[in-house]
């Protein structure tokens, strides 16, 4: 849980308990080490979250980046004795309670980076920009359940990418990008699937072009991963973010590219807590895709058939299983008898 999440849990808490409640809002008040002052309440009647942050007494009114959802405006809080200004954002009725607090969270983390007072209002329309951009863009916050299982499924081939060819292999990475296929390294592809039903497993393919190797110099393949979900165990998404960000800390450069093709295929460190599906590698395959292996390709297809999906079973595929080790062999040049 966030440090903003934990201290709405403890004003609602207190809400609850009919403790140390004003006429209107229970407040509690933080100052950061750089002097900002960051005031965290709940309006007592609706339950609506509101964030005011100390800003410095010459902060001229501008016009404020927002979206449907928010208000922003800058008040006085006398109830504490200062003369201070505040930038006060609240959250309005029918908008989603846990959004507004992982904005809130973004700015307070950056709020603590500034140098001071003068620096907080700059700091805060800058975050209030990004969050503009992505509510306007229609995205969604939280990953879809089947959209994190395909993050989670690239993710681990991009980790086992980085332990064995360095930590340049997120510049292979193509999965953000919505291109055809996920990897693309040298003149090779790689395909990764991933399911999470039981035996017998299944690819899903979503084009016909997906496992068409004619617009691939090298070799395609495909890594499958059958996966088993959990609420109570297992590894996080946001856990496996944090593994190779690790194994990318000393190369500051694709740590970058990992962060932003991470954020370009939808994920957010913000909503990091959100993520609550564990996972568990069942079984793993490597498979070279050529001629004879099950598939659709466009030169299959008749006129005036396009857009296809389905299904591969990877029972089928077993005649074109190769070992992994021979796949990275093959991907940094060397040669394998497949």
């Amino acid at each position: 849980m966030s440090f903003t999440a934990d201290i709405y849990r403890k004003i609602q808490a207190d809400i609850a308990q009919e403790r140390s409640i004003p006429a209107s809002q229970a407040m509690r008040k933080v100052t950061e080490s750089n002097g900002i002052d960051i005031v965290f309440a709940v309006t007592v009647n609706s339950g609506m979250r509101v964030a005011y942050f100390s800003i410095a007494k010459d902060s001229v009114q501008r016009p404020f980046p927002k979206w449907k959802g928010i208000n922003i405006q800058i008040v006085s809080l006398p109830a504490y004795g200062t003369t201070s200004l505040f930038l006060a954002l609240t959250q309005l009725p029918l908008s989603e309670g846990y959004i507004f607090e992982i904005v809130v969270e973004d700015i307070r983390s950056d709020l603590a980076k500034a140098s001071g007072l003068a620096d907080s209002l700059e700091r805060i329309c800058r975050v209030l920009a990004k969050w503009k951009d992505f509510f306007q863009s229609d995205k969604e916050l939280l990953l879809p359940p089947e959209k994190q299982q395909g993050l989670y499924g690239e993710l681990l081939f991009l980790k086992e990418c980085i332990e064995d060819m360095g930590t340049s292999s997120v510049l292979h990475w193509a999965g953000c990008n919505d291109e055809t296929h996920d990897f693309y390294i040298s003149s090779n592809a790689v395909e990764v699937k991933t399911t999470c039903k039981q035996a017998p497993y299944y690819a899903m393919i979503s084009s016909e072009y997906q496992l068409d190797n004619d617009d691939v110099p090298g070799r395609l393949f495909l890594r499958f991963f059958a996966l088993r979900k959990s609420q109570s165990s297992g590894q996080k998404l946001p856990e496996l973010v944090s593994c190779i960000r690790e194994l990318l800390a000393s190369e500051h450069n694709m740590l970058q590219h990992f962060n932003v093709k991470v954020q370009k295929y939808g994920y957010w460190d913000e909503a990091a807590e959100h993520y609550t599906t564990g996972y568990f590698v069942r079984e793993e395959f490597v498979f070279s895709v050529e001629d004879g292996f099950p598939r659709i390709v466009k030169n299959d297809l008749l006129s005036g058939v396009a857009d296809l999906s389905y299904t591969v079973s990877i029972a089928q595929c077993g005649p074109f299983a190769i070992e992994k080790t021979k796949v990275f062999s093959l991907l940094k040049g060397g040669a394998v008898d497949a």
